[in-house]
């Protein structure tokens, strides 16, 4: 059976937790690869909304396998508390032993480091995901599995609150950090989460091999990935085809399909370039009847026009062989809309995305305009779904983005719901 790898192509907030939730019907596993609880997933079931930060979006289906993938930095309070919420409503869930932690002294950092840029803050949300996995790369870093062996865990915590407590001082902050505390609270950590950590890689392997469909649910989106995202406006993990496989612990040639999940239309949260970035009454639109704020921090998303050219270097790097395009209800009702298919530049007409931040700046899109297509009522969207049958002027809309990917559109969302869905 094949493995589906589901990556956000913009920067994020492409509505991935649908798309996972909607495909994992089929799917007896469901593996988070990245991030941590700085992405944040929005399902909504029987029209109940849930926000997940931490747990794939297959925890939502009893009968599914969920795992956090070595990839992953993991608070233990947020995904404690995740799992409160969800009480006995949940299938299993697994950790893998090799995924990092975020203890307290990284969230410290984090915005300690954040106010030391000045003007120059890159938009981190805060919860320590760039210090833990600062700490993994610099090897500091303190990993699932150490939380259930008392004596390494002392150690670690010992060694790095002495050396946060200094940097902290660096950054003129007061804070006074005491590891016995720290170790006492990460010992709880453990003993409530051990009968849920192992080897994910070996658990997905196994069942790779028993047939099973497996879903890899990516976080955040290419274009804030560490290497090829608008870098330093970035995340701190690889939200791609290749970081999803690392993250879970497979070869890529196990990975079959890979879902490029494409809003249609363009937001993004936090600082950063946006050559499209709309700040007039149709981005006001856009964002109250997308609902678009922050899953994790609440903040409005910037929100802008599509742009294929952002969506070729996605494309690039993670080899989509469909595209899933969702929240194409949002758009509904406006007379015109617009698609970007190349930038104007001081130097001329580019069609791919720059790696300069300084030349993304510079950009100005330059944009296809199409008739817009008619809003509907719920039970007119309802007809149109049960028999695909979508306005004209919305299949032109597709079409054209289907053709300049040269890559199938095979998911179409025209709302949250499971149901407001058509597959092709």
């Amino acid at each position: 059976m094949p493995i589906t790898a589901i990556i956000g192509s913009q920067w994020g907030d492409e509505g991935k937790g649908k798309i996972t939730d909607y495909l994992a019907e089929r799917a007896k596993v469901v593996s988070r690869s990245q991030g941590g609880n700085n992405a944040g997933h929005t399902v909504i079931v029987d029209d109940k909304t849930y926000k997940l930060h931490l747990l794939p979006s297959g925890i939502l289906r009893s009968d599914v396998l969920s795992l956090i993938g070595n990839g992953v930095v993991i608070d233990p309070e947020v995904l404690l508390n995740e799992l409160k919420q969800l009480g006995t409503k949940r299938g299993e869930l697994m950790i893998s032993e090799r995924a990092h932690i975020i203890m307290p002294y990284h969230k410290l950092l984090d915005g300690a480091e954040e106010s030391s840029r000045g003007t120059a803050t890159v938009g981190t949300t805060g919860r320590g995901i760039g210090p833990c996995y600062g700490d993994k790369v610099l090897r500091f870093g303190i990993r699932v599995g150490d939380l259930i062996e008392p004596q390494i865990l002392k150690e670690k915590i010992e060694a790095n609150v002495e050396r946060s407590n200094a940097m902290l001082k660096y950054y003129t902050k007061n804070a006074e950090l005491e590891s016995e505390e720290i170790f006492e609270e990460a010992k709880k950590w453990g003993e409530a989460l051990k009968d849920m950590i192992g080897d994910t890689s070996l658990i997905l392997k196994n069942k790779i091999d028993e047939g099973n469909e497996i879903l890899l649910e990516g976080a955040q989106g290419v274009h804030i990935d560490l290497d090829y995202g608008t870098y330093p406006y970035t995340t701190s993990s690889n939200p791609t085809t290749a970081g999803l496989a690392l993250g879970s612990g497979i070869s890529p040639l196990e990975i079959k399909n890979v879902v490029g999940v494409v809003k249609a239309y363009l937001t993004r949260v936090g600082s950063g370039p946006f050559p499209g970035e709309l700040d007039n009454e149709e981005a006001e639109m856009i964002r109250e009847k997308g609902n678009e704020y922050g899953t994790t921090t609440g903040r409005p998303r910037r929100c802008g026009w599509l742009d294929l050219v952002m969506l070729k270097l996605s494309q690039r790097i993670c080899g989509f062989t469909s595209l899933a395009v969702t929240k194409l209800d949002v758009l509904a009702g406006m007379e015109e809309v617009k698609i970007c298919v190349a930038y104007e530049t001081p130097d001329g007409r580019i069609e791919e995305m720059p790696a300069s931040i300084n030349r993304i700046e510079n950009c100005t899109p330059i944009y296809e305009v199409f008739e817009g297509w008619p809003d509907m009522n719920k039970e007119e969207w309802k007809e149109a779904i049960e028999n695909d049958s979508l306005p004209e002027q919305l299949e032109t809309y597709l079409k054209f983005i289907s053709e300049y990917m040269g890559t199938r559109i095979g998911i179409i969302s025209l709302g949250p719901e499971r149901n407001e869905t058509i597959i092709r």
